[in-house]
């Protein structure tokens, strides 16, 4: 069968799939997310091995649907900044950051110590301590959609703080890297491209390469946090005000959509961080565009209606559970230490930032799922020899096990009554009361 074709019938097999088992989990009060994933769970090399069955065998359709799955991540991180409260979310800064900090280290620690508990080496343990560290914002980002808490005070600090943790997990790849460095072959991107180069043109570089990593990753990230923003809000809405001039039908939406893919692009080579990070940025530029409503409208069609349902699926499609035999302890540790490292690191950050104690909780549970910086560090791991076939299916199965716990746990949190939730109802309605006082008081004075 041709690629077009096989391509053709995996979407034509995911997409029904997916939508009917979201809209059965959402009659059950279930998240719509967990039937996303559960069919490629369901569809995955445990049960279907979808992607190994024989009409899909030699072509290129595989591959291409996991491409259209990582656009599907860029889409989703692109709405998700789109919606971001611009308010809310600068008073939760200096909130995030501790969050974040706190999201990192914790894990790692516990990470590394589990590991060497288990007997597996230094590296190998430091390995799987950094695999435990990032945060895959989308996952909840996706899950506050669905509840409809973006504007909430949590979902400021949990975007916030997984963009940062995002950030703060690359500082930790790049000492693992360096760990493990050969000093041979080019990376892509060009924080990569100049630590190599500053290694071969100064002998105090080549000595120092994890110093060197840091400050060009350093240099890297501020410019293109700072360039990518500025450009942005700069030009954002004149460029905007112009597209919508074009007689094309959806012109400013596929322009638009180009510009997501450039800041997807810009945000892996010039400010060497993940992809979704540039999408977001870019989303975040939006949510203060007067332009804003005309892009949610435009984007929701083909993010939900394609691409990111393909993004959630890709997650079970990849995962082989096979190779786990006889490692079901070190599973199950691990998972513990990978939800416990952010429940407690992240929650107790909250909690000392000024957050009750379920507004805490909401943003631990908020920054539990793991993602492709986690994935990230499993394959250098594995390119590098320190992880085996059993550490790559145990990492990939934490990833999967921590993306489905997190739309549950996120989910029963925000049922729960939090007092600074009562205290801000309170103060609503006390404000509203004092605005249709006011307006009586006029309304007499007039006649």
């Amino acid at each position: 069968m041709q690629p077009a074709l096989q391509l053709a019938l995996l979407v034509a097999i995911i997409l029904p799939a997916v939508k009917i088992a979201a809209s059965v989990c959402g009659r059950l009060g279930i998240p719509p997310i967990l039937g996303e994933l559960f069919v490629g769970v369901a569809l995955g090399p445990g049960l279907v091995d979808l992607l190994h069955l024989r009409v899909f065998t030699g072509g290129e359709a595989t591959g291409t649907l996991m491409i259209l799955a990582q656009l599907g991540g860029y889409l989703l991180m692109f709405i998700a900044g789109v919606e971001t409260d611009i308010e809310r979310m600068r008073k939760a800064s200096g909130t995030a950051f501790l969050v974040a900090l706190a999201g990192v280290i914790v894990p790692f620690v516990l990470g590394a110590g589990v590991g060497r508990l288990f007997g597996l080496p230094w590296n190998t343990a430091c390995f799987l301590g950094g695999a435990l560290t990032a945060t895959s914002v989308s996952i909840s980002a996706r899950t506050l959609m669905d509840a409809g808490k973006m504007s909430s005070p949590e979902s400021s600090v949990i975007l916030g703080a997984a963009v940062i943790d995002d950030v703060m997990g690359l500082f930790v790849l790049a000492a693992l890297a360096a760990s493990t460095a050969t000093g041979k072959g080019e990376e892509f991107g060009l924080a990569g491209m100049t630590s190599q180069w500053l290694q071969r043109q100064s002998a105090f570089a080549a000595d120092h390469p994890l110093l060197v990593q840091m400050l060009t990753i350093s240099a890297c990230v501020t410019a293109f946090f700072v360039v990518g923003y500025a450009a942005a809000k700069r030009w954002l809405d004149a460029a905007m005000q112009r597209l919508r001039k074009l007689d094309a039908l959806e012109g400013a939406s596929g322009c638009v959509l180009a510009l997501v893919l450039l800041y997807a692009i810009s945000a892996e080579w010039l400010g060497s961080v993940a992809g979704i990070t540039g999408a977001y940025l870019l989303g975040y530029v939006f949510a203060g565009s007067r332009f804003k409503s005309d892009i949610e409208r435009s984007f929701h069609a083909i993010g939900h209606g394609l691409l990111i349902p393909l993004f959630f699926v890709s997650i079970g499609l990849i995962s082989d559970y096979r190779a786990l035999a006889g490692h079901w302890g070190l599973l199950f540790v691990v998972l513990v230490v990978a939800v416990a490292g952010k429940l407690v690191g992240c929650g107790l950050a909250a909690r000392v930032c000024g957050m009750d104690a379920v507004r805490s909780l909401r943003v631990g549970c908020g920054m539990i799922s793991r993602g492709e910086v986690g994935l990230i560090v499993t394959s250098m791991g594995a390119a590098s020899g320190m992880f085996g076939r059993p550490e790559v299916a145990l990492m990939v199965a934490v990833v999967l096990l921590t993306t489905l716990l997190t739309p549950l746990a996120l989910r029963a949190t925000f049922a729960l009554k939090s007092l600074q939730d009562v205290e801000e109802g309170r103060a609503v309605v006390s404000s509203n009361e004092r605005a249709a006082s006011d307006l009586d008081i006029e309304t007499q004075s007039a006649v």
